[in-house]
């Protein structure tokens, strides 16, 4: 071989190894910039904050999507696919078709990182969202009939921020932002004049702060997605959230009630941030309580904790909400109980026996590093 053709050939090798070198060094640059940037406002209204994701999110990424948490989500997902029936809809023990705990399920799907017809579970998806859009009735009220004993209006929210995340992806669907449009219509309707929601679609009585949260946590999801959202419903709404605080930095789940409930922190702060910013003063206490509560107890009391799964889903989205620092050892520490917890066909159960919806919110938490599901944000 002439000396010339052995050179082109060591260096068509080493062009590749260069370039990729090039490439890693300019996304770290890219990534500083962007971190000294800080924060964006496109505009004025907090809600819009957008930050952005630097590169070095991809190594937290790495370090927390352990073999662990692959094989636990593995089985999980198999148990949540093997469970959707032929109409798209999931169901429960106390749920049948609900749309609720198919909102559920369509969000766990989103959190693997797909979209309704794209990914590996995108027809799964899409026959999810098909189901609560013909469930949708004229009064804007997304629920079937699987509703709770209790009311239609946790069904009726997690299936209206489903579908606000489905919003765009789905051009086949021209009656999406109709539905979407009237189901947020009822929810404001039926504020209480306390400020907060109850499990009915009325305006009588008293709100719980559970549910009060769930609706801030809609209605920001909904204003960044372009809907009409008025302010001064949200700022009634957080109001009546900061009325339940406790001096330890747990909530009351109602006015009159004397105890706190762990479960409540992580829904709270995502309600107080509902107006795009971290500024209010409840929000330090209430991530530092999540945070004691992990670090302070063994794994076999946090797995024994009265509605855990719940807790342990708003914890997730409210600890990433406050940075790594504070989602990082939480997500390690709520690993280890969803590792001892999982049943044997690869489900999580609750203290009621359900089994659907503690799976797809397990799912959400343990895919969250993968950063697909607008659910977390900063």
């Amino acid at each position: 071989m002439r000396p010339c053709a052995w050179f082109l050939l060591v260096l068509m090798a080493v062009a590749p190894l260069t370039w990729q070198a090039h490439a890693s060094e300019a996304d770290r640059l890219l990534a500083e910039q962007e971190k000294k940037r800080g924060p964006l406002f496109p505009g004025k209204d907090p809600a819009f904050l957008v930050t952005p994701r630097p590169s070095e999110r991809t190594e937290t990424a790495r370090e927390l999507l352990t073999e662990d948490a692959a094989k636990i989500k593995q089985r999980a997902m198999s148990y949540l696919l093997s469970n959707q029936a032929a109409d798209g809809s999931w169901s429960d023990k106390a749920y049948t078709r609900s749309t609720g705990v198919t909102a559920l399920g369509a969000l766990a799907l989103m959190a693997a990182g797909n979209m309704p017809r794209v990914g590996p579970q995108g027809k799964a998806l899409d026959r999810a969202i098909e189901f609560m859009l013909k469930n949708a009735q004229e009064n804007g009220i997304v629920a079937s009939e699987g509703v709770s004993t209790y009311g239609p209006m946790y069904e009726h929210l997690y299936a209206t921020m489903a579908l606000i995340y489905a919003y765009g992806n789905t051009p086949w669907q021209p009656s999406l932002q109709n539905v979407i449009s009237r189901s947020l219509q009822a929810t404001l309707a039926c504020q209480r004049l306390d400020g907060g929601w109850r499990y009915q679609f009325t305006k009588e009585g008293q709100g719980d702060v559970s549910l009060t949260a769930n609706v801030l946590w809609i209605l920001r999801a909904a204003k960044k997605s372009g809907f009409s959202v008025p302010s001064n419903s949200v700022m009634k709404a957080q109001e009546f959230v900061r009325r339940e605080a406790m001096p330890d930095g747990n909530f009351k789940y109602r006015f009159f009630g004397r105890e706190a409930s762990p479960s409540l922190g992580g829904t709270c702060i995502e309600a107080l941030t509902a107006g795009g910013h971290m500024s209010d003063p409840l929000i330090g206490p209430a991530r530092d309580r999540i945070a004691y509560d992990y670090q302070r107890y063994p794994v076999a009391d946090l797995a024994a904790r009265r509605y855990f799964m719940y807790g342990a889903f708003y914890a997730s989205l409210a600890m990433y909400t406050c940075g790594d620092q504070y989602w990082v050892p939480w997500y390690g520490k709520t690993l280890e109980v969803l590792k001892t917890t999982q049943k044997r066909d690869g489900e999580f159960a609750d203290e009621n026996g359900n089994t659907v919806y503690p799976t797809a919110m397990a799912l959400i938490i343990l895919q969250a590093p993968q950063g697909w599901l607008p659910l977390y944000e900063r």
